[in-house]
């Protein structure tokens, strides 16, 4: 395809400039235009299409020592489906029988008493709670497994049979709890987190 052209007037006959007419310049200008426009979007596309995405963490529930449980106070009645635990109160130790402890330097001794039965329908053993004490803070004492009495567990409970559950925990003389956590052999059935408030915690 021959493009029109003029020749220049200054131009001697042995040399000729052919000139594009500038209707033509723009046509090509916007062509050219259009084709980079096109080439950026591409590339802009393709680029986000491959970066890499990243999702935002699922945030873990609870704290790093929390079990979801059932909740209340030491003055409810509370049923995780397995055990029912009740009459719930903290004291001193006794003195006596197997709660004869001397004084540790820095710590105190409590002891954690309820009445637990059997809330299922057939004759049940219980292998004995996992048992901590908490403070404010966080920071918790775990029961020792033979402070946790009867030790080791209970046998042959009759539905709706009860026994005398008795936790001992020694902490340090200034500790104030506000939890105690009871976290059940069974994983299938949920901890007991029982909240303690300062008055249900006897004066050293």
């Amino acid at each position: 395809m021959a493009f029109p052209f003029e020749s220049s007037p200054e131009e001697s006959g042995t040399h000729s400039e052919f000139i594009v007419p500038s209707l033509i310049l723009k046509e090509v200008d916007a062509v050219i235009a259009r084709t980079l426009s096109s080439t950026t979007i591409a590339a802009s596309l393709a680029a986000a299409l491959l970066a890499p995405t990243f999702a935002a963490p699922t945030p873990v529930p609870g704290g790093a020592n929390q079990a979801a449980g059932v909740t209340g106070s030491l003055h409810s009645t509370l049923f995780n489906g397995q055990v029912r635990v009740r009459k719930m109160q903290i004291t001193k130790l006794t003195q006596t029988g197997d709660e004869v402890y001397g004084e540790i330097p820095g710590q105190r001794w409590i002891v954690f008493r309820a009445l637990m039965s059997n809330g299922t329908s057939r004759p049940s053993d219980f292998q004995q709670f996992s048992a901590s004490i908490a403070d404010a803070d966080g920071v918790s004492v775990d029961a020792q497994p033979d402070k946790v009495r009867p030790m080791g567990a209970v046998t042959n409970i009759a539905p709706g049979g009860a026994w005398r559950e008795n936790i001992l925990f020694p902490i340090p003389a200034d500790f104030k709890p506000v939890k105690i956590v009871l976290v059940s052999a069974d994983k299938h059935y949920k901890a007991f987190r029982i909240s303690v408030a300062p008055s249900d915690v006897p004066a050293p």
